[in-house]
């Protein structure tokens, strides 16, 4: 299999020691909200519904768990929840752009989710840009455990994102796999930053993976400006023409609709 460059996924990234990533302003760790359950570090668990299939949501690097649990929640309200999705996990973004700390706490998300599957369910794992990455731990460890009961029912959507944690043996292993970037037919340069990458791991893993173009017009995001185009994986209209904004376009959907096309591959 070809090997893929790991992608400048420093979109989302930051530099400060005390990134508010991990803290809030009064010093206090991010939090998804009052009506969310810690699980594990980074990983938040909530039930929106009475549905049983399950949303695992992966943020990109510098995504709060606080913005994750926004885009979770927006993805049900939009889509997944008539779906039968009840349970939605948030998973903040990574502290490095290629995961080198794997300080998310995924084997207590995988614990946790073993007390509260039940069985049958289909379970949608999001990954955006270097969220990627961490969620692919997660697949690491359910193939590392031959759980194959819960990869059998995963739809995993890798959003813009890069392929580093991936085997065939995984790929293969679960229901469905799509790797998706964005395009704006309005603009002269209108890809997303990482949609070379996007191709070629769905031409690396054919047949068992899609590839998927979401294609929305009138972004908003300037020709050529590949990381606003980036999270058009998230919402229809990025608020920074320029580049990226976590903060907003994870969080902020009032007349910017959440991105869901990529589900219809599934």
């Amino acid at each position: 299999m070809r090997v893929v460059a790991l992608l400048a996924l420093a979109a989302c990234a930051s530099t400060a020691a005390d990134d508010p990533l991990y803290l809030d302003e009064d010093g206090k760790a991010d939090s998804a909200g009052a009506e969310w359950t810690a699980v594990g570090f980074g990983v938040a668990y909530n039930r929106v519904n009475a549905g049983n299939a399950i949303l695992i949501a992966y943020g990109g690097y510098t995504a709060r768990l606080s913005y994750s649990a926004r885009w979770a929640e927006a993805l049900v309200d939009a889509r997944l929840g008539a779906a039968g999705v009840g349970q939605i996990y948030a998973v903040q973004g990574p502290r490095d752009a290629e995961y080198a700390a794997r300080e998310i706490g995924n084997s207590k998300l995988r614990a946790h989710l073993a007390t509260i599957d039940d069985g049958t369910s289909a379970i949608y794992v999001v990954g955006h840009s270097s969220g990627s990455f961490v969620a692919h731990e997660l697949f690491d460890q359910l193939y590392a455990a031959n759980d194959v009961g819960v990869l059998s029912r995963i739809d995993y959507a890798d959003l813009d994102g890069g392929g580093a944690g991936l085997t065939t043996d995984i790929v293969d292993a679960i229901h469905g796999v799509t790797f998706a970037y964005a395009h704006d037919p309005t603009l002269l340069h209108g890809y997303s930053e990482n949609n070379a990458t996007a191709r070629a791991l769905a031409g690396d893993y054919a047949p068992h993976a899609a590839l998927y173009e979401v294609m929305v017009a009138s972004t908003g995001c300037n020709s050529g400006a590949g990381w606003c185009l980036h999270d058009v994986l998230v919402t229809h209209r990025p608020h920074d023409a320029s580049t990226y904004d976590l903060a907003d376009d994870y969080t902020d959907f009032d007349q910017r609709p959440v991105t869901t096309e990529y589900f219809d591959s599934f």
